[in-house]
């Protein structure tokens, strides 16, 4: 039997997912450079500004003040930067988003029914609108920055009233060992969270530049169906709305009473489902199927796909064809179940980069 067009979009959108897990692995790498530049940053500026040299408190107050001072300027400055770099990457990412949305629609339908109307202040709306646990994403960035200075201040001011060396505060910032144990930074903390955002934020974007395709094209769609990523870190509240359609436009439930609330990568901290278009039939779309040959006329029949449980379908799929998504090595460790599938759409040392991104959504 011919695949339909809802299972052609979903092995499409499935394929996607695991490029934009390599993409989202690349701005995570970036973000932790970014921050790894910054510890270092901090650091000079902390051997330029001793604040524990021997002299009166008041010596040493006016030190520590100008230290922070110092320090938080550098903080502020290298968020903003690297805030617009990833703005940036984003907005580019909700263009290639859109434009994969579309694509994958015609693909199913195997006609060039779907279009996105997508401009530059809408790129820049997409990413604006995006909210992480009710906050925006520059909300999110800049509430970073400021938890990173406090944790700085914090740490300095407890050192400083303990007598610690300059050697012992900068081991406060970025680690290192103490009596042969290992002593944590708190720039790790500081590195967690950027990780966290960066990750939410890719999701986020990405769910909704397809969702503005969705919306501008929903004469054709039947609904929109969750997909969650099913494997041990899945959240209860994803695993419940897997495989669960939803109206295009307002998001009711269809045939369930399960809300959309923030939507697919918007749901929860950190939420790793995404969505697919489901098309109608040819009745549905105000096409007469009598009219048409036996096998076009099964190709579009408005079924809800089988195959989306993301392991699930790449189980079935050819040896050749999961080398092709995993690489070989991978997908050989995946099949002796020596690697679990988590490690396997992490995108950890198979990064993509926009224009790779870009490339593989148009192939």
């Amino acid at each position: 039997m011919t695949d339909g067009a809802n299972d052609r979009i979903a092995d499409l959108i499935t394929t996607h997912a695991l490029d934009l897990n390599r993409f989202e692995a690349g701005l995570r790498r970036q973000a932790r450079l970014f921050l790894r530049e910054l510890e270092g940053q901090i650091v000079a500026v902390m051997a330029k500004v001793n604040p524990t040299g021997v002299g009166a408190d008041t010596y040493r107050t006016k030190r520590l003040k100008k230290l922070l001072d110092q320090v938080q300027d550098t903080i502020k400055a290298s968020y903003r930067a690297e805030q617009t770099r990833l703005i940036g990457a984003l907005r580019e990412l909700a263009d290639i988003e859109t434009e994969f949305a579309a694509k994958a629609i015609n693909t199913g339908l195997q006609f060039g029914m779907a279009s996105a109307e997508i401009t530059a202040p809408l790129l820049r709306g997409i990413v604006a609108g995006v909210l992480i646990d009710g906050a925006p994403i520059t909300d999110w960035w800049a509430r970073q920055a400021g938890d990173t200075f406090q944790r700085f201040q914090d740490a300095m001011r407890s050192g400083i009233a303990q007598g610690e060396t300059s050697g012992q505060l900068i081991r406060r910032v970025r680690g290192g060992t103490q009596n042969g144990e290992p002593v944590r930074g708190f720039m790790d903390i500081t590195r967690r969270h950027a990780d966290s955002l960066v990750r939410g934020a890719t999701q986020a974007v990405a769910a909704a530049g397809r969702q503005e395709v969705y919306r501008q094209n929903a004469r054709l769609l039947k609904g929109v169906l969750w997909t969650s990523t099913l494997d041990l870190r899945t959240t209860v509240v994803c695993a419940a709305r897997d495989n669960k359609l939803y109206e295009t436009v307002s998001h009711k439930p269809i045939g369930h009473d399960l809300p959309w609330l923030g939507g697919p990568g918007n749901l929860h901290w950190g939420c790793r489902s995404t969505s697919a278009p489901v098309t109608k039939n040819w009745r549905e779309l105000g096409i007469d199927e009598d009219d048409l040959p036996p096998q076009t006329r099964a190709s579009i029949d408005g079924e809800i796909p089988t195959d989306t449980d993301f392991e699930a379908w790449l189980a079935r799929r050819s040896v050749e064809q999961q080398d092709a998504v995993l690489g070989k090595g991978r997908a050989d460790l995946w099949r002796e179940k020596k690697l679990s599938f988590r490690d396997l759409i992490d995108g950890n040392g198979r990064e993509l980069s926009l224009k790779e991104l870009r490339e593989r959504s148009r192939a």
